[in-house]
């Protein structure tokens, strides 16, 4: 079967490379060093359920982490080039960039550019399903809901839409111009540990993570938590806290993924019977030939309603999911 779409990710901690370097050959990678444009290459292989049928998913992967790719933007963009020219050779129709790759080298739009397929960051379907699973979990745990990477695409997607359905939302903006505009999203606008202090429910929208020491975050907090390293530092942990992923979709059936795309999805940490929502959004573009939702530097609440519409058609559903 042709791959319907590709997936770029990059290694989220250092024992990953060594990984993909056994996965790949390459005997720099697989000893946790340096590794060039020719490191990156096939991670694996998905074939994902929906209702209208089975799509294959590639997984390419490029040998930096999140702290390589976002300090050097230009060997970023070259992965990136990369990667998805291996993808199409493989003739997938769309093209998904996970985590740090979603947002280094102007958040995929280079790259988009140059691709002949869409090119998504995965930023609304990421935001929309924040969006679903807060607003469960706030239903069950009342309060302040603060969200952490507000100046980021989906922090302030999250922030803006918790803060219109009436609840009292916190942002981490400081400066005159976040503050103005955690005011015109109807949000409160405070420092990082402010935030971490008031809220009974905290959103861990920055991408890369970790951001917040544990012993900032009030007792009996949930963290919905979208960062991946997560967003909590090293150390000991306040009583009653919950952690839930903050994308996590569920199935219609089953993954098939072959022993290297298992391994890829335990690295991941992927849930059985569940994906995050990133890696979903080029899947409906494989599937309905539709794009376009995670284009530009703020989401459209029209266009996110329309994508989590799709999702649920091919039975992608948000869940709240311990991690």
């Amino acid at each position: 079967m042709k791959p319907g779409f590709a997936f770029l990710v990059h290694p989220l901690l250092h024992w990953h490379r060594r990984v993909m370097g056994v996965r790949r050959g390459h005997i720099g990678l697989a000893l946790d060093h340096s590794a060039g444009i020719e490191a990156v290459g096939v991670a694996g292989s998905l074939t994902m359920p929906s209702n209208q049928g089975p799509v294959t998913g590639l997984i390419v992967a490029v040998p930096d982490t999140a702290a390589g790719l976002t300090s050097d933007q230009s060997r970023a963009l070259a992965h990136q080039i990369r990667a998805a020219e291996i993808a199409i050779e493989h003739g997938v129709g769309a093209i998904g960039l996970a985590n740090a790759l979603g947002v280094v080298a102007g958040r995929g739009r280079f790259l988009a550019e140059q691709a002949p397929v869409p090119v998504t960051a995965g930023h609304a379907a990421t935001a929309w399903a924040a969006i679903e699973i807060t607003t469960m979990v706030a239903a069950r745990q009342p309060g302040p809901i603060g969200v952490l990477g507000f100046k980021g695409t989906v922090g302030e997607a999250v922030a803006a839409a918790l803060a219109s359905a009436g609840h009292e939302v916190w942002v981490d903006a400081t400066g005159s111009a976040a503050v103005r505009r955690a005011e015109k999203t109807g949000c409160r606008a405070a420092t990082t540990q402010e935030v971490a202090g008031r809220a009974v429910v905290l959103v861990g929208g920055s991408t890369t993570g970790p951001v917040l020491a544990p012993s900032l975050v009030r007792g009996n907090t949930v963290l919905v938590d979208l960062a991946l390293p997560p967003t909590l530092e090293p150390g000991p942990r306040p009583d009653g806290l919950t952690i839930v992923a903050g994308e996590t979709l569920s199935l219609p059936g089953a993954i098939t993924a072959g022993f290297w795309g298992r391994i890829w999805l335990t690295m991941a940490n992927y849930g059985r019977g569940c994906v995050f929502a990133c890696l979903a959004e080029p899947l409906v573009i494989a599937m309905t030939g539709e794009s376009g939702w995670s284009e530009g530097r703020r989401l459209d609440p029209e266009r996110l309603a329309d994508l989590g519409g799709q999702l649920k058609r091919l039975g992608y559903h948000p869940v709240i999911r311990k991690r």
